[in-house]
């Protein structure tokens, strides 16, 4: 690939000044907390997201990150990172497997699972 991309900047005199590919995104976001098992947000294993979806992810960063305010790996890393997780999340909620996360309760300040409140209001609604 650089072989490749080094003779088109010679072939076209110009200078390619980033390029990222789906397995150095997999890499640099593997440890955000949609992919850390350690974490309460963890949604699934970074190398369980599609290939399509990761590169489609790169893809939306590229149309819709505005370049006027400067551009780097991390706030490609974190535009990706948010559309991956907000796909995924979308989902899961489909599917109806969506509760990992917890909710902040404000009434007893503290958090509780998304499947418990889920589970609660679903109680509420038929005692109703």
């Amino acid at each position: 690939m650089w072989d490749e991309l080094g003779k088109w900047e010679d072939e076209n005199h110009a200078m390619v000044f980033m390029v990222i590919t789906t397995q150095e995104l997999r890499a640099d976001i593997s440890d955000y907390n949609a992919f850390d098992k350690d974490c309460n947000e963890f949604i699934c294993d970074i190398d369980e997201v599609s290939e399509v979806l990761v590169l489609e992810a790169l893809k939306h960063a590229y149309e819709n990150i505005d370049y006027h305010y400067g551009i780097d790996f991390e706030t490609i890393n974190d535009h990706c990172y948010d559309y991956i997780v907000e796909k995924l999340s979308s989902k899961t909620k489909e599917t109806g497997r969506w509760g990992r996360g917890q909710i902040y309760d404000s009434e007893t300040k503290t958090f509780e699972r998304v499947e418990d409140f889920l589970a609660r209001q679903k109680e509420k609604k038929n005692a109703s």
